[in-house]
């Protein structure tokens, strides 16, 4: 009878064990919401460095097209950079899971580069390296989105995760090259076929961004990025508008532009603020998606749903 009283007390001893193992194994697994929001976090980080350094580049283009006005807030901007890609690399100390390889390295060493070498460039050479630099900055994003679940597991649905880490930032991509070609061609005063075509060319281009962002935020029926980022998408609308008809009135058709490079930086940069404000008001909803809540297992750890 003892034998088999061990027995029982052993077997019942070890469910127990067992049963808590499970709990604490609960605990600590990230639920994708969790993963999810981390994503959202560094991404956040990394649009602050996307527009700092697309900034530059318009700053950039001013000072070498013979505008020294710009020369103060081009050094002011370049801390600025500093600062995020710092901020950046204290966010993704234990965020290693949701890069692939080095990328972080690879972006900070090549901002160094040309940060040092910038008022040495060329006009063409200085869109080239910070256009390129900026690709790296939106690829990874993207690889961010992937990696937390936003496309695939996640709590994002795939249409969104879509608009929001690939075709809104194209989309300011879009805005930003030009802000830099246009902002050159009002510092010199001066317009070639070519500055007219490739104008032309991120005209047609940012209309159609426009489009597949109102497509996307008319499919978001469950609200899902809230009633801040479905106003905003309004806005962007109609300060995008704005400014591509400057755009084609003042620097196209222009047989000399008269368009100062300081007004015509900051139409382009308050265009730009608006995307960006959509993008952070659809991350903050995203982040905090219907149904989220925590629970408190036997054990008393706390987990999120």
């Amino acid at each position: 009878m003892s034998i088999l009283q061990d027995f029982l007390t052993a077997s019942i001893a070890l469910v127990f064990v067992s049963l808590a193992l499970a709990f604490l194994h609960a605990s600590k697994a990230e639920s994708p919401v969790r993963r999810s929001r981390r994503g959202i976090e560094i991404n956040g980080v990394l649009r602050k460095l996307l527009q700092h350094i697309q900034m530059h580049r318009g700053m950039a283009s001013i000072v070498l097209n013979g505008d020294d006005s710009f020369n103060a807030k081009l050094k002011a901007k370049q801390g600025d950079i500093n600062d995020e890609l710092r901020a950046l690399a204290d966010k993704t100390t234990a965020a290693r899971d949701l890069f692939v390889g080095a990328p972080l390295e690879r972006i900070q060493s090549d901002w160094e580069t040309l940060r040092a070498q910038v008022l040495q460039l060329t006009v063409p050479e200085s869109f080239e390296r910070h256009s390129a630099l900026i690709q790296q900055v939106l690829h990874l994003i993207a690889d961010v989105a992937e990696r937390s679940q936003l496309d695939v597991g996640g709590p994002v649905p795939h249409a969104l995760s879509d608009m929001l880490w690939r075709r809104l930032p194209e989309l300011a991509e879009d805005l930003g090259k030009a802000r830099a070609l246009g902002s050159g061609v009002a510092a010199a005063g001066q317009v070639s076929g070519v500055d007219r075509i490739r104008l032309n060319f991120l005209v047609n281009r940012i209309r159609l961004g426009l489009k597949a962002m109102q497509a996307a935020i008319s499919e978001d029926t469950g609200n899902r990025f809230g009633g801040e980022a479905h106003q905003s998408a309004s806005r962007v609308q109609t300060s995008v508008d704005r400014l591509l008809q400057m755009i084609e009135s003042e620097l196209i058709a222009a047989e000399r532009p008269t368009l100062s490079a300081a007004a015509y930086f900051g139409a382009a940069t308050d265009a730009l603020e608006v995307v960006y404000r959509l993008y952070d008001s659809a991350s903050t909803s995203l982040a905090r998606p219907k149904g989220y809540h925590k629970t408190v297992t036997a054990f008393g750890a706390i987990r999120t749903a």
